[in-house]
């Protein structure tokens, strides 16, 4: 009868047990599979914290199923395996929460308030807020909670995140029969979306961006202009201002909307200068009087090259002024004086006229376009005051033959003249995904650059990465573009007693090219190929700079 006891099959299994580790990996993975793809909602590093997350997991489960955790100790087996799987899901939360706005944090006491109290009951329509948008009034964008107004609300979310998350500063969308176009500006350079949008998604935009922004939604030819606040959950601080244009065309309705996404102050150091250029940049602003001439093609960043120069100086201790038809930021201390070029009865020059009467001590004109304002920028350098004067020009040499072209006293011009500096913004390339290569001997000889002492030149990939199942790689710095913000390339002439001596002579430029040369001056050209050898920018993107002469 013992015999026979012993022999009964045994319950090796215990189905509850089993039940538990069945419900802990499916928790396991939906809680992974929401971290994949909320890696790519806050813009971190998905694969880093992927393999954080599934390195966890596995060692989590080793402990649980292959330790023998035989009676009771199972349930203790169970509390260290989420002790272990737990901690890298816990750890990429307060990573997440860190990176977004108070709002749109997750597991917090105010957001399961929100869950428990159905607050959340709108944003079940639609699939997700990634992007947070403030209308013209200023109110905050809320998901709406009818099934076409959810998609209107999606379409928009999907489009703001993707503009933002590639930092595109303006975007072009014009409707078609099959299709709309879609251009995006990106760190100066426009790109179309070869795929553009559908005709349904693209009305979807159209519709509730012109609604957020206060436009007439039925009004498609006439233009009109409204603004909203958009800004990504991961974007830390206020959005900027996004500007919304809408006009007709002969294919149908044209949408521009324009970025402005809080232009920051930057000073010298942060522009790009070299050490040898900031020090001749720093000794010339260092003279009490006279007049230095700032030139850039139009959208090269002479706006952002004026303001550090004007914050350079000490405006407690100078009186400062400047006019401008666009002040793009109020500088403290500094009297901006806006210049309405729509009013013909008042130029540039009697502006600067009516500044000059309040004893400034530095002025800022931030662009000469004519005869009279340069003649009276140079009497009143000439006289006790320091003016910086902007100019559109390709180069340091065609500023300067235009200014002197304007002035009738060169010998006034001479004795004025501190010095030119032009510039132009190449962009940087990421480095996470830059690639160096040996650069041809042959180029190397054209460019009169030794070929003995240069080992690489960087560039952008020229391969599209793909992971084992063969879907393309994209860079999460740069978003594929293999650049990553621009950079100045800058061009200083400096006026020394010999260039005087041409100018008062009424020399030709070319002769003041010539000295300045002989005293070592790097052209645009030398000053862009130096960007190249230490790995900042490309050679085709210092070329792509240069070759436009277009003011």
């Amino acid at each position: 009868m013992t015999l026979a006891a012993a022999l009964e099959p045994a319950l090796f299994v215990n189905p509850i047990k089993i039940g538990v580790v069945v419900l802990a990996l499916f928790g396991w993975a939906a809680a992974a599979q929401w971290i994949d793809r909320d890696t790519n909602v806050v813009k971190t590093r998905r694969e880093h914290w992927n393999m954080i997350v599934l390195s966890g997991g596995m060692v989590a489960f080793f402990v649980l199923l292959v330790l023998p955790w035989t009676a009771g100790l199972f349930y203790v087996g169970l509390a260290i395996w989420l002790l272990i799987g737990g901690a890298p899901m816990l750890g990429y939360l307060v990573h997440r929460n860190g990176r977004v706005a108070p709002a749109a944090r997750v597991l917090t006491p105010t957001h399961l308030k929100r869950v428990l109290s159905r607050g959340e009951k709108k944003a079940t329509s639609t699939e997700g807020l990634r992007v947070r948008i403030t209308d013209h009034a200023g109110d905050f964008v809320e998901p709406p909670d009818d099934a076409e107004g959810a998609k209107d609300f999606d379409a928009v979310q999907a489009f703001l995140c993707d503009l933002l998350t590639k930092r595109a500063s303006d975007a072009d969308m014009v409707a078609g029969k099959e299709k709309y176009r879609l251009v995006f500006k990106i760190d100066g350079v426009a790109t179309e979306n070869a795929d553009g949008l559908t005709v349904e998604t693209g009305e979807r935009i159209f519709r509730f961006l012109k609604r957020v922004a206060g436009l007439n939604v039925d009004e498609i030819r006439r233009p009109q202009s409204g603004k909203i606040k958009a800004g990504l959950l991961s974007q830390e601080g206020e959005p900027g201002f996004t500007e919304v244009h809408t006009s007709g065309t002969m294919q149908g309705e044209r949408m521009r909307l324009h970025v402005q996404s809080g232009p920051v102050l930057k000073r010298l150091q942060e522009l790009g200068l070299p050490t040898a250029r900031l020090d001749a940049l720093t000794k010339v602003l260092g003279e009490k009087k006279g007049l230095f001439i700032l030139s850039a093609p139009r959208g090269h960043g002479l706006t952002t090259t004026q303001y550090a120069i004007l914050k350079s100086h000490d405006a407690y201790i100078n009186n400062i002024h400047s006019i401008e038809r666009r002040p793009l930021i109020d500088l403290d201390n500094v009297t901006q004086q806006l210049f309405e070029g729509d009013n013909t009865d008042l130029n540039y020059a009697r502006v600067l006229q009516t500044v000059l009467r309040r004893e400034p001590d530095i002025v800022l004109v931030d662009q000469c376009e004519d005869k009279e304002t340069a003649m009276i920028a140079v009497r009143a350098a000439a006289e006790d005051r320091k003016i910086y004067l902007g100019m559109l020009a390709k180069d340091s040499f065609e500023a300067l033959s235009r200014f002197v072209q304007w002035c009738d006293d060169r010998k006034q011009v001479a004795g004025a003249m501190l010095g030119v500096m032009s510039q132009r913004l190449v962009r940087v390339l990421c480095t996470d995904c830059r690639e160096a290569f040996r650069p041809d001997p042959e180029t190397l000889k054209k460019l009169n650059l030794p070929a003995d002492k240069i080992e690489r030149f960087y560039r952008p990939p020229t391969e599209q990465k793909t992971d084992r199942r063969g879907r393309p790689i994209v860079c999460p710095t740069c978003q594929g573009s293999g650049y990553f913000g621009r950079t100045g390339v800058f061009e200083i002439m400096i006026v020394d007693e010999t260039v005087r001596k041409l100018l008062a002579e009424n020399a030709p430029i070319n002769r003041i090219k010539a000295h300045c040369r002989k005293n070592k001056m790097y052209y645009l050209q030398e000053e862009g190929l130096l960007k190249v050898i230490d790995g900042t920018t490309s050679m085709n993107e210092v070329l792509r700079c240069l070759r436009g002469n277009d003011k």
